[in-house]
């Protein structure tokens, strides 16, 4: 008996480690897949004007931010993009995070956000270190990455930004971005690229969806 019985719990305990080991190859696998095709379930579209400094006012408002807008202004020494975004998918718990990028450049660059409104009202932006795994994850982000100084520092570059914005399932966002004061203009909106990214409750990145913008009819 006493030998059966070490038989059985060794047993047990080996069919044991073994559902463990395959449930977290099955988590690992879903989560792989999430990365890779997390954004599939929602569907964006973007359109972009490119204003000149004294105009991007009334660009925002031809996108639909409501007046008044005194707070949007024009910088004569960096081009400003106007974007609005919208989606549609599953309601989601958490927010979205939209980047703009410089599809001129390799890789492509960040272009620092200025600011953001949607259905509630102005939004901000901001960046966070658990966005580093973008870089991480996607070669076409590979800009985000937190830059590495002496002694093991890490810093932000200023442009780094996302504007935020509610996850619902069916949403809009207009945002202001600005380019380099250094940068060449831009005049073709189809070199900019939209990174739409969803960002659960508790700050974790789950999926980037890569979209391509359009100029505002």
């Amino acid at each position: 008996m006493g030998r059966h019985g070490a038989r059985l719990r060794w047993v047990v305990a080996l069919v044991s480690v073994t559902i463990a080991v395959l449930a977290t190859v099955d988590r690992y696998v879903d989560r792989e897949r999430e990365w890779a095709r997390g954004g599939d379930q929602v569907t964006v579209t973007v359109d972009a004007l490119l204003p000149e400094p004294d105009q991007v006012k009334d660009a925002v408002v031809t996108l639909g931010w409501p007046e008044p807008v005194d707070n949007i202004i024009g910088d004569p020494d960096r081009q400003s993009v106007a974007v609005r975004l919208r989606w549609s998918g599953p309601p989601r718990k958490g927010h979205y995070q939209v980047m703009l990028l410089d599809g001129r450049l390799e890789p492509a660059q960040v272009v620092q956000p200025y600011a953001g409104w949607d259905a509630a009202g102005g939004t901000g932006f901001n960046w966070a270190g658990a966005y580093d795994v973008l870089a991480e994850r996607y070669p076409w982000l590979a800009d985000t990455a937190s830059g590495e100084e002496l002694e093991g520092t890490f810093t932000i570059p200023d442009r780094l930004g996302a504007v935020g914005t509610r996850a619902l399932a069916d949403g809009s966002l207009i945002a202001v971005f600005r380019l380099a004061p250094d940068a060449l203009p831009v005049t073709d909106p189809s070199r900019l690229v939209v990174a739409f990214c969803y960002v659960e409750l508790g700050g974790e990145v789950r999926w980037a969806k890569r979209v391509p913008v359009a100029a505002s009819a």
